[in-house]
């Protein structure tokens, strides 16, 4: 048998009355209190220990836990109206305190750094033990009705934290006065137990139903689009990019390229394992038609985002959730020797666009014919740039001496004779560019070099019986003139896709020359 609880109709009468008072000084208080300190308050969540010594009450703990500047700012605010503040709890409300017995002794334990507030709230504690917990029970049952409460991010945070603010000093005013000694009075004390009841009520509450919007809204109008530059990990021939890992597999029918999953989406690759080169770029409107000269492959598909914020090497997508759109770049696939480039921006949802389709992988994805293989002129050269590094020039000239190349050139450069002629090659230096000497080199013969330094600078240039014939930055190949020796030597070679232009510059330059670059008797001379 369940026993019947006796009930006071005393008490509970004097409880209504009592949050009758809180609530007419409520409104009088929260006016006090200004926004930003307000809502910066309001966003106030979780618990977190500021320091070792032990709080001997919630409201302690809580009032470590607010920044001290921000204590200081609500103190403020409020120290001169609290202290005018006469309402007094009924007496029965704190008629269970314990009070301190005659003749003992206490110590306060303050900290330094600590707000104003701290050592009256502390004194409280040690002297009337029990009167910030009695306060925390009265404020949570008091707690203000917010569901309703709209307007902007800043606008409901700071509601929040005004209105739980100013029910807590109210109830600790009420219940200090009524205690009525010198050191429960202190206004300080009402509003440090205040500002610590309220962190800890704030730490349990969810946030008004108005807030998630109003957060979500706040991010869009701050988020300025971003753009990064990561090497993609890549496992079971894809990288992902998306908010949580998951067990759905995509499917690359499509477009060949890119699918959706959950929560993101992925990328096929053409090599199974490592890493890929990839540029990222979040923007906020569907941006300009893609350069499709770079590409292999550009596709175009739809994704939904969760909750936004999806983590791709150092930086992150848009801070939101919603329907989205990825322009999927990719070259180099069939030749592993791949770069994609990701431009991320909010969409409704549309069907999948393939908008370029040229490499193997994605015909063979799509269940199409496959082109035949690429065969890059330039490929037998692409370890040159890496023996070389950021600065070098490398030259070639016909029906010269290798002394005679040396004279010209001095020792801080390496000749060597190959197949069809002399190959020089500078480290971090540009005479084989200048002009005078392509001329003096080319007087018998021709001539062609390509330079180029850390700041991407180049300059590939071709002469013929002391001619120089064209001397360009390496831009587009149509800037080097109509000689039909020059552009027979540039047939093939794609200066506007920027991979490996140093390797089809020197490709050039073997070309025009007709000399033969040998891989190991080159590095053999590069290392002596």
């Amino acid at each position: 048998m369940v026993p019947t609880p006796v009930t006071r109709p005393g008490r509970i009468r004097r409880m209504g009355d009592f949050a009758t008072l809180v609530a007419s000084v409520v409104p009088r208080i929260e006016a006090l209190v200004p926004a930003e300190p307000a809502a910066e308050l309001g966003r106030h969540t979780g618990r977190q220990r500021r320091d070792g010594i032990p709080a001997a009450s919630a409201a302690q703990q809580g009032l470590r836990e607010v920044p001290g500047l921000l204590a200081e700012r609500l103190l403020g605010a409020l120290e001169l109206e609290v202290g005018r503040l006469s309402l007094t709890a009924p007496a029965a409300l704190v008629a269970d305190l314990r009070p301190l017995p005659d003749g003992s002794s206490f110590s306060v334990l303050s900290a330094h750094g600590q707000s104003a507030m701290t050592t009256p709230v502390a004194m409280v504690d040690t002297v009337h033990r029990g009167a910030a917990d009695l306060v925390l029970r009265h404020v949570e049952r008091l707690l203000p009705d917010l569901s309703e409460v709209t307007g902007s991010e800043a606008e409901i945070a700071a509601r929040r934290g005004s209105a739980h603010l100013a029910t807590a000093t109210a109830v600790a005013r009420a219940v200090l006065n009524a205690i009525g000694t010198p050191t429960a009075t202190d206004p300080r004390a009402a509003i440090g137990i205040a500002i610590g009841v309220t962190a800890q009520v704030l730490a349990d509450l969810p946030m008004p139903p108005g807030y998630a919007r109003a957060l979500l809204e706040k991010r869009r109008a701050e988020y300025m689009g971003s753009s990064w530059y990561t090497h993609a990990p890549v496992a079971a021939h894809r990288f992902v990019l998306v908010e949580e890992p998951g067990l759905d597999e995509p499917d690359f029918t499509r477009t060949g390229l890119a699918a959706p999953v959950h929560s993101g989406f992925a990328v096929r690759t053409g090599i199974a394992e490592g890493q890929v080169p990839v540029s990222v770029r979040v923007v906020l409107r569907e941006p300009a038609e893609p350069d499709l000269a770079a590409w292999d492959e550009v596709v175009e598909i739809s994704y939904l985002a969760v909750d936004g914020d999806a983590r791709f090497g150092h930086s992150a997508t848009a801070p939101w959730g919603g329907e989205f759109r990825a322009r999927v770049s990719a070259t180099g696939r069939d030749e592993a020797d791949e770069r994609y480039e990701l431009t991320i921006w909010p969409a409704p949802h549309a069907d999948p666009v393939v908008r370029k389709r040229t490499d193997r992988v994605g015909h063979l994805l799509r269940g199409e014919p496959a082109p035949p293989p690429i065969r890059r002129p330039e490929a037998g050269l692409r370890w040159l740039r890496t023996e070389l590094g950021e600065a070098a020039t490398v030259t070639i000239a016909t029906n010269v001496t290798l002394d005679e190349v040396v004279a010209e050139f001095g020792e801080g450069a390496v000749a060597v004779e190959v197949d069809g002629g002399v190959l020089v090659v500078e480290d971090n230096d540009y005479l084989g560019s200048r002009t005078e000497v392509l001329k003096r080199l080319s007087r018998n013969g021709k001539a062609a070099s390509h330079y180029w330094n850390v700041n991407r600078l180049t300059r590939l240039s071709f002469a013929r019986g002391g001619t120089v014939l064209s001397a360009e930055e390496v831009l587009d190949e149509t800037w080097f003139g109509t000689d039909p020796e020059v552009r027979q030597a540039l047939e093939g070679l794609s200066f506007t896709d920027r991979r490996h232009v140093d390797a089809k510059a020197v490709t050039a330059v073997a070309r025009f020359t007709g000399a033969v670059i040998a891989e190991d008797d080159l590095r053999d001379a590069l290392r002596q």
